[in-house]
C-alpha cells in the first residue's frame, strides 16, 4: 500500500496545506495525528527487522537500515488528519560534514569536533569540495532512501541545520563568539561561504528526494508543500545580540529563503523567542513558525500569548500539544494558519479527536 492508498483524503489534506502556507482556513486547522494502528500487516521483509539492535554508525549512514526503520514504522503507525510519513535521518550536522568537519556519533544525535586551525593560519579553511566523502555519501544516501519509498513515505532534502549553526560546528559555538567580537567581518564571509555552498548541494538534493514518486515536497518539521519548502534555523542565535543576528546571519538566510516556495522557521526555546522574535516576525519571507519552547516549558497553555503575536503577524504556527489540550487550544487561537501536532494512544481515540474538531468547525 502506498501513501495516496493509505492516505484517501489525500485531496482535501493538500487543500488544507496550501491554505496554511497563505494563512488562511480551508475547512479546519491541520492536525497532525499519529497512533499506534489498530490493525498491523509488516511485509514479509520487514518482519525480522530490529531497529533497536544496531551499532550508532549504522543507525546513521545506512541507507539500507533507514529505508526499513521508515517502513516498519510506517506500517505500523497511523496517520491522521495531516500526519505524514518522513523518514527522519535524525542528522542535524551534515551540512557541517561536507565542509571538512567528521562525525561523533550517540544514541540520539551526531555531533562534529570544530575544524582544525592549521599552523601559521588565524582560522580554519572553511570549503565545500564536490569530491568530499561525506558530500557523495549523502547524495548516496539521499538517492538510496528515496528509491526506497515507492510512494510510501517522503525524503527531505535536507541533512542538517542551516549556515550560522554549521558556521559554529564547524569553528567551534566559543571560538565563533570570540570571532564576533574581535574580526564581525571574517564572520560574515564565512557564514556566506557556507550559505553559497548550501544552496548548491539543496539543488541537487531537491532533485534526489523527488525520486520518491511522491508529490510536492517536505521539511524537517513534516510540512508539505506543492513546491518546494525548507524549514530554517539559527539556534546559535541564542548566544548574539539581535543586531549581530540581523547584520550577519539573517542575510545569508533571506538568500535561501528566495530559492524556495515556502518558508518555516524553528523557533528553539525562550532564549531565541526573547531575543529574536520581533526581528523573525518582520521578515516577509517566513511563512510559518515552529515553536519549541524547550525542556521544563512544554505546556502549551502557557505560550497561547506568543502563538496569539505569531497569528497577529499572520504567521502560520506549527505546535504541539497532548492529545487533551488540543480542543481548549483551539478555542483560543484563531483556526487560520494553525497545525497542531500530538499523538494519540490509539487510533480509534486519534480519530474521535479528528472528529470533535470538525464538529468545532461546522457548527
Amino acid at each position: 500500500m502506498n501513501f495516496y492508498e493509505m492516505k484517501s483524503d489525500w485531496p482535501e489534506v493538500k487543500k488544507r496545506w496550501e491554505a496554511w502556507w497563505n494563512f488562511e482556513l480551508y475547512d479546519r486547522p491541520l492536525l497532525q495525528i499519529t497512533a499506534p494502528k489498530s490493525k498491523v500487516f509488516i511485509p514479509a521483509e520487514l518482519r525480522d527487522f530490529r531497529y533497536e539492535e544496531t551499532d550508532f554508525a549504522r543507525k546513521y549512514t545506512d541507507p539500507d537500515y533507514m529505508t526499513a526503520k521508515t517502513l516498519y514504522e510506517y506500517y505500523g503507525t497511523w496517520f491522521g488528519g495531516e500526519a505524514l510519513s518522513v523518514l527522519s535521518h535524525g542528522w542535524s550536522v551534515g551540512h557541517a560534514l561536507v565542509m571538512g568537519c567528521e562525525p561523533k556519533y550517540a544514541p540520539d544525535t551526531i555531533w562534529t569536533d570544530p575544524l582544525p586551525v592549521e599552523a601559521g593560519r588565524a582560522y580554519p579553511e572553511i570549503r565545500f569540495d564536490e569530491n568530499n566523502h561525506w558530500w557523495q555519501k549523502i547524495l548516496s544516501m539521499t538517492r538510496r532512501v528515496a528509491q526506497g519509498s515507492a510512494q510510501r513515505y517522503f525524503v527531505m532534502p535536507t541533512w542538517g541545520n542551516h549556515a550560522g549553526d554549521n558556521l559554529a560546528l564547524c569553528r567551534g559555538g566559543e571560538a565563533l563568539l570570540c570571532d564576533l567580537i574581535e574580526d564581525p567581518d571574517w564572520v560574515k564571509n564565512a557564514v556566506q561561504t557556507v550559505s553559497d555552498a548550501m544552496l548548491l548541494q539543496f539543488e541537487k538534493l531537491f532533485e534526489l528526494a523527488a525520486l520518491t514518486g511522491l508529490e510536492g515536497t517536505v521539511n524537517y518539521v513534516s510540512c508539505w508543500s506543492p513546491k518546494k519548502t525548507i524549514a530554517f534555523d539559527c539556534d546559535f542565535s541564542c548566544m548574539i545580540s539581535p543586531a549581530q543576528f540581523r547584520d550577519i546571519f539573517l542575510p545569508p538566510l533571506l538568500e535561501t529563503m528566495w530559492t524556495v516556495d515556502h518558508c518555516l522557521y524553528h523557533l528553539d526555546g525562550v532564549a531565541a523567542m526573547k531575543t529574536h522574535l520581533d526581528t523573525l516576525l518582520a521578515v516577509k519571507e517566513i511563512n510559518a513558525f515552529q515553536w519549541l519552547p524547550g525542556a521544563g516549558h512544554e505546556e502549551i497553555r502557557e505560550w497561547i500569548p506568543l502563538l496569539q503575536k505569531m497569528q497577529a503577524h499572520k504567521k502560520s504556527i506549527v505546535c504541539y500539544a497532548r492529545p487533551e489540550e488540543v480542543l481548549p487550544l483551539l478555542q483560543e487561537l484563531r483556526g487560520e494558519g494553525l497545525c497542531v501536532c500530538t499523538r494519540t494512544d490509539s487510533e480509534e481515540s486519534g480519530q474521535k479527536l479528528l472528529e470533535a474538531v470538525a464538529r468545532m468547525y461546522s457548527a
